[in-house]
């Protein structure tokens, strides 16, 4: 086994590792990370290649023909994990390679969740507690527990609704599969955590679930942007910050292997709008038209709202308040008024989304 070929990390440095792997590349895991259990079965591998994400790993020791040992442990993309385990001679032991689970990336099956108006007013349940009925925001609080597990580097692991109890009007874990992780998990790996709750939610349930989630951790919103944008690079959060150059340059690189029809189109009228914040208007307009011609065969039930948006804010970055006006007329029912508030200085221009 050729190790040039691999950057050594130790076990606290598994973030690190994840970064490298993601570009395709392989990882030498040289020791343990600081406080692996090794009082548990589980602990090893499960929890270095769920901390790592979207990877398999096998002993060096299974490779090269020596006696076993935990470490040094290789780390990298399945399929290259899977080719030096099949090549090796003897093969590796069960349970190697092992895989970790399989990140979901895209959530467009549940888009009415967020795309549906929801009620106005929060989803409460009733439960028996201390003194009688007892009122419980039940998926407010669902948002609120998971996004504790996320933050203290805790996957759920099977978080579906009959995974969870209420106690003393307490939304509480019940079954679960939990991944300690070594650390901080990645937003699709939190996304493909949340993903077993969204059959059983409706628009409103959603919104309070995000309301608990995002409050209780502030880096939950890169994972809702996961989830309803299908943002895997980070672009929504750089453009909602007001990071136009960054954004289009986090957008490019997703769409460089973006297969999804629908997305690319999101993702090209998402570019027309922070291109034409950032002032290249020229470059706006080219991508606002990329965008309105894919929309024609990929969603053409948006061909007319997305070009007419986007063209607005476009019109309103060049100054141009007469062609904003013309773009909206007929779409938006107060067009004078959106025109003021999306011109106004400290204007949040919305992302488009399908």
């Amino acid at each position: 086994m050729d190790m040039v070929d691999m950057v050594e990390f130790d076990g606290n440095e598994l973030h690190l590792a994840r970064e490298l792997i993601a570009r395709g590349e392989m990882a030498l895991i040289t020791h343990p990370p600081s406080g692996e259990r090794t009082s548990s079965r589980w602990s090893w591998p499960r929890d270095v290649a769920e901390s790592i994400g979207e990877c398999a790993v096998v002993p060096l020791s299974c490779l090269n023909g020596t006696a076993f040992q935990q470490y040094p442990l290789v780390a990298g993309p399945k399929e290259s994990i899977r080719f030096l385990s099949a090549t090796a001679d003897p093969l590796p032991p069960e349970p190697f390679p092992y895989e970790s689970e399989a990140l979901r990336t895209h959530y467009r099956a549940f888009r009415e969740l967020w795309l549906s108006a929801p009620d106005p007013e929060p989803e409460i349940s009733f439960y028996e507690g201390k003194g009688g009925l007892r009122v419980v925001a039940f998926y407010m609080q669902l948002g609120e527990r998971l996004a504790q597990l996320h933050s203290k580097d805790i996957l759920h692991g099977d978080a579906h609704m009959d995974n969870w109890g209420v106690i003393d009007a307490t939304v509480v874990v019940g079954d679960n599969h939990a991944v300690f992780l070594f650390c901080t998990p990645s937003p699709a790996q939190c996304a493909t955590d949340i993903h077993p709750l969204l059959p059983a939610l409706d628009a409103t349930k959603w919104r309070d679930f995000k309301l608990g989630y995002v409050g209780t951790w502030n880096k939950g919103q890169r994972v809702i942007d996961q989830i309803q944008l299908s943002d895997r690079t980070g672009w929504a959060m750089a453009f909602r910050t007001k990071r136009y150059a960054d954004s289009m340059e986090l957008i490019r690189h997703q769409l460089q292997t973006e297969t999804d029809g629908g997305l690319r189109v999101m993702l090209l009228a998402n570019l027309a709008l922070a291109a034409g914040c950032a002032g290249l208007h020229d470059e706006a307009m080219r991508h606002h038209a990329e965008a309105v011609e894919l929309a024609g065969t990929q969603a053409p039930h948006a061909v007319g709202s997305l070009g007419s948006t986007v063209l607005g804010v476009l019109r309103i970055q060049q100054g141009d308040r007469a062609g904003a006006l013309a773009a909206y007329e007929g779409v938006f029912p107060d067009p004078e008024r959106l025109v003021a508030r999306l011109g106004a200085k400290d204007a949040q221009i919305p992302i488009m989304n399908l």
